[in-house]
């Protein structure tokens, strides 16, 4: 028989997870990643270069309601958070967990460092963590109770989370295998199995057909994400940093392998299957390590039920989320911003000299940096937004003028401030930005944004002057100017068709 839910320890916990996200230091901005989410967002669309459609919807909601207020662009990805937290407490329950198990694995998802990080970037990647541990949840029902409703929720979930992201077909081509090697195969090969891949089919068409009249641009995006940034991912870093990237509860997420793997003869053995398909998949395609954090709130979940029937005494109960809360305390900051830069910077060396956590500050460069690279990417972006508003200011009332920023952060920045300031749209060759460049211009001044000014831009103008640039030596981008450029050399229309077609071509 299924346990209750205990409700109110996993939502104190899920409530204490969201006022932790509150006290984030203001210093840090809109990540560079969230800024392009926010413009796909004005411009609503079943597809994008880089994303399925579902993250600009949500910049859509987030504009909507707020204007663009960063309290409410937080929220959102804080909010998934606390779906994780809750769905842990869920599943420990379909795992036959009563009370101190839902509160234990509520309570490993939520202090988390890991987790902490991504329910406070306005990204996917919560929404992704969120869609796999909901996919999860709904396994280990359908295979508990074999009701019709969670495989067809299944496929729904499916769908819907695959307009999110698109690493989620990972988890079912770990799926499928996993359910093959156990008494569970038979689960495939059945009519309604095939009704939730309808009905996750039709919720991914829209998209696929998107693609197709764009001619594919996921695959051209994979192919620079594996050129530029997958190449640097080793398999060895790969596997060290699942242990420490959930360091806080391992000691119950490395139960919940033990648990699906004995519990009941090996009846939840397809799921620790799931987990190490999941774990090949990446390390044989090169993913980055946090793209396997969705697979872990099974994992919690499963370790809080083993841990409940294994410890009898009251004070060892106490003990192991008192370990868990401890581990975070000292890398709290880690988690969420809770410094200034300089301070921020201060500390990390610290942790890398003191406790050798080196993970936290090398970027997907492969190098060692000051900050962690998201800290980096939070900040500067005003400045180039406001540099942006005075140079426009510059130019007489009513000027045509054409605003470039050379990277999707550059333009999402200007975008972003630049609209609230009555600015008109800026263009940018980059990502989903290119989908939206004008065929021409007639305008004869150029804002240009970028870490340098470059030789046909330099060519192009007679009068360029430095308007403003990022100051702040701990942003990724420090040294980032807003040029306003002028009287051009020769026809700037000219110039802007031979580029757009350059990028449309390639």
């Amino acid at each position: 028989m299924r346990t209750p839910i205990f409700w109110k320890p996993v939502l104190a916990v899920a409530g204490l997870k969201l006022l932790v996200h509150l006290l984030v230091n203001t210093t840090y901005g809109i990540h560079r990643d969230g800024l392009l989410y926010l413009a796909i967002g004005r411009h609503p669309d079943w597809g994008y270069w880089s994303n399925p459609p579902l993250i600009g919807w949500l910049g859509w909601v987030a504009q909507t309601i707020s204007g663009g207020s960063l309290w409410v662009i937080r929220l959102i990805p804080t909010l998934a958070g606390c779906g994780l937290v809750i769905l842990a407490g869920l599943m420990a329950r379909e795992f036959g967990g009563k009370r101190y198990a839902q509160l234990l694995a509520a309570l490993a998802v939520a202090v988390s460092p890991a987790y902490l990080r991504a329910s406070m970037l306005f990204q996917p990647v919560v929404v992704d963590i969120l869609g796999w541990t909901v996919l999860s949840y709904l396994v280990i029902r359908y295979l508990n109770n074999r009701r019709r409703n969670d495989l067809l929720a299944f496929g729904a979930a499916f769908g819907l989370f695959f307009l999110n992201k698109y690493m989620v077909a990972f988890f079912l081509l770990a799926l499928l295998p996993a359910l093959l090697l156990t008494p569970q195969r038979r689960l495939i090969f059945q009519r309604d199995t095939l009704l939730a891949a309808g009905i996750a089919a039709l919720l991914i068409l829209p998209n696929l057909l998107w693609q197709i009249n764009h001619n594919f641009p996921v695959v051209r995006h994979m192919e620079a994400l594996h050129r530029y940034q997958l190449v640097n991912v080793q398999p060895a870093d790969f596997l060290i940093d699942q242990l420490f990237m959930n360091f806080t509860g391992i000691l119950v997420w490395v139960a919940g392998l033990w648990f699906l793997w004995r519990y009941k003869e090996g009846f939840y053995r397809s799921l620790f299957y799931l987990f190490a398909g999941v774990i090949a998949l990446f390390l044989l395609f090169k993913g980055k390590h946090y793209y396997t954090l969705g697979i872990y709130p099974m994992l919690f979940a499963a370790g809080a039920a083993y841990w409940e029937q294994v410890l009898r005494s009251v004070w060892l109960r106490i003990l192991l989320p008192a370990v868990m809360v401890g581990l975070l305390l000292p890398l709290a900051p880690l988690s969420v911003p809770l410094f200034p830069p300089p301070q921020m910077a201060g500390y990390c060396e610290w942790a890398r000299e003191t406790l050798k956590i080196d993970m936290i500050t090398r970027w997907e460069d492969g190098r060692q940096h000051s900050l962690p690279q998201d800290f980096a990417d939070m900040l500067g972006w005003e400045d180039i937004g406001q540099a942006t508003i005075q140079a426009y200011r510059l130019l007489p009332p009513g000027a045509p003028v054409l605003i470039y920023g050379e990277n999707y952060g550059q333009a999402g920045a200007a975008d972003f401030y630049g609209r609230q300031a009555g600015l008109p749209p800026v263009v940018s060759f980059a990502d989903t930005y290119q989908f939206w460049l004008p065929d021409s211009t007639d305008a004869q001044a150029l804002i240009y944004i970028n870490d340098e000014l470059g030789s046909d831009v330099e060519a192009l103008f007679a009068d360029i002057r430095a308007v403003g640039a990022i100051q702040d030596t701990f942003a990724r981008e420090y040294g980032t100017t807003v040029y306003l450029c002028q009287q051009p050399r020769y026809d700037l229309d000219s110039f802007w068709r031979e580029r757009v077609k350059m990028v449309r071509e390639r």
